[in-house]
């Protein structure tokens, strides 16, 4: 009689657990372990990154920049007398961190050399896939030190903005890469 009392009131624990944590917006116990599927802003969601205060200095000592101004300065780095003059001058070790940084960053979408597809695009996987990169050293000749730099920088209508990822320095070196892939032929 006893081993049925326990038995009964096991069970009811046991149903007014599940029904308890089945009706709770928050329990002890969760039954959903997806932490993806929260309430919280994801990276690709809209307001998922504030701006930063214009005019703000940040810890490397750069000035931050308005976000909305950005055209203004890659306008300037198209006109030659008004263009962002590089001031690393390529060595052998500009040219090698110029390159990994390009390879890592630049050649999946553009390539590393002059070939183009059917449709006048790189040819590279990306590419293959429906992108529109176009490859980079047919384009680069005709664009200023500055102007690549602002580029890689800001990012484009479809390209995305590396300015994040490559520090200054750094795309000053993928700029001395990328002189020196043109003098390739």
């Amino acid at each position: 009689m006893k081993a049925k009392i326990l038995l009964v009131a096991g069970i009811f624990l046991l149903v007014l657990f599940v029904a308890v944590n089945l009706s709770a917006k928050s329990t002890l116990f969760t039954l959903v372990y997806d932490m993806f599927n929260q309430v919280s802003i994801k990276p690709q969601e809209t307001g998922s990154m504030n701006a930063f205060v214009v005019g703000a200095v940040s810890i490397d000592g750069s000035e931050i920049e308005d976000p909305n101004d950005r055209f203004s300065r890659i306008i300037k780095d198209v006109i030659s007398k008004t263009a962002t003059l590089n001031p690393i001058k390529p060595h052998a070790a500009s040219l090698a961190e110029g390159k990994l940084k390009f390879n890592t960053y630049c050649a999946v979408c553009h390539g590393s050399s002059r070939e183009i597809n059917a449709e006048g695009f790189a040819k590279t996987k990306v590419n293959e896939l429906g992108m529109i990169a176009p490859a980079v050293i047919t384009l680069t000749p005709f664009f200023s030190d500055g102007y690549i730099y602002h580029k890689a920088k800001y990012g484009g209508a479809v390209m995305p903005p590396m300015g994040y990822a490559v520090a200054a320095e750094e795309r000053w070196n993928i700029v001395n890469y990328i002189r020196e892939l043109e003098k390739q032929k």
